[in-house]
């Protein structure tokens, strides 16, 4: 059953990344599925190339309620948003801090959305939560009424 937002499952050139669902694939698969434009968007991060295929998103847009949930850099973001007009972004920064560069366009396109939170404040997740239902017009969880 479809049930909220559902995470893509990313590829890796390199090694496996324990904290997500990340499978391997070698670097000639990507440049070969990279030029046939299946990645949706990728990235350079620790010595290799990161990233989402196009298939695994619509794999995730299927089985999802409401969508799919993308937590990355600001670079696969500016991508994705590039390339999907319906994307929507959030950037979480503390009030000090700047939003990348290359977000420039999402932000001209009104895709970006900055929300400010002090990760070391107690709720402060729950409230992001909160924003960000309200801001893509959500039913909150009952939870949170």
């Amino acid at each position: 059953m479809k049930e909220g937002f559902v995470r893509p499952t990313w590829f890796t050139t390199s090694r496996r990344i324990t904290d997500a669902n990340y499978r391997r694939t070698s670097l000639s698969n990507f440049h070969l599925a990279n030029a046939s434009k299946k990645v949706l968007s990728h990235t350079k991060f620790g010595g290799s190339i990161v990233g989402i295929m196009q298939e695994d998103f619509n794999a995730a847009m299927e089985a999802s309620k409401q969508g799919v949930l993308i937590v990355g850099p600001p670079e696969i973001a500016a991508q994705v948003a590039g390339k999907i007009s319906e994307a929507v972004i959030f950037s979480l920064k503390d009030k000090q801090m700047d939003v990348s560069t290359c977000l420039d366009q999402a932000i001209q396109s009104g895709q970006l959305h900055r929300i400010n939170v002090n990760v070391l404040e107690p709720g402060a997740w729950t409230k992001v939560y909160r924003s960000i239902m309200e801001t893509m017009g959500l039913k909150l969880p009952h939870w949170m009424d």
